[in-house]
């Protein structure tokens, strides 16, 4: 649950660190830094310590440090806790279009369910370490006949909210 960012460095020092630790080119490195800053609003703070910026910001450079080297597996562990909408739906229509246009697998962990439906092309619905149902938002849907992922959830865990 913590953020992996050094608090007295920037932004982008922070990001140059994670580029070398990955291997990833100079120029190259520089490039992608300065285009994820600028598309993710940091242009007025991206040479500030990392310990000034808001929690969103510091998850923000948090994500963009594991897209830095272009991996082929993405693992995300509910990145967008604590943002603003507007900076969470920027956030999930990137990591889409990454999915779509570089292929790469983005395997998503939330208790967001609504966010969850609208992201992934397949879902597990996982309880006490045990794999529940596994298939697209769309077909588990309607296999259980519920609204949404959130009802179905709650009727293969059995955890309905009691009153």
């Amino acid at each position: 649950q913590d953020i992996a960012l050094y608090p007295s460095l920037s932004g982008v020092d922070n990001l140059m660190y994670i580029g070398r630790m990955y291997g990833v080119k100079e120029r190259e490195l520089k490039e992608k830094i300065d285009a994820f800053l600028t598309f993710f609003g940091f242009d007025d703070n991206r040479h500030k310590q990392v310990k000034t910026y808001s929690g969103g910001m510091k998850r923000k450079i948090n994500l963009l440090g594991g897209l830095l080297h272009d991996p082929k597996i993405l693992l995300l562990d509910e990145p967008t806790v604590g943002m603003d909408v507007q900076t969470r739906t920027s956030i999930m229509e990137y990591l889409k279009n990454l999915n779509e246009e570089k292929k790469m697998t983005i395997i998503y962990t939330s208790h967001y369910l609504e966010q969850a439906e609208l992201f992934c092309d397949r879902i597990a619905i996982i309880d006490e370490g045990e794999i529940l149902r596994l298939d697209t938002p769309k077909a588990m849907i309607a296999h259980e006949e519920k609204g949404n992922l959130e009802e179905v959830f709650l009727k293969l865990t059995g955890k309905q909210i009691k009153d």
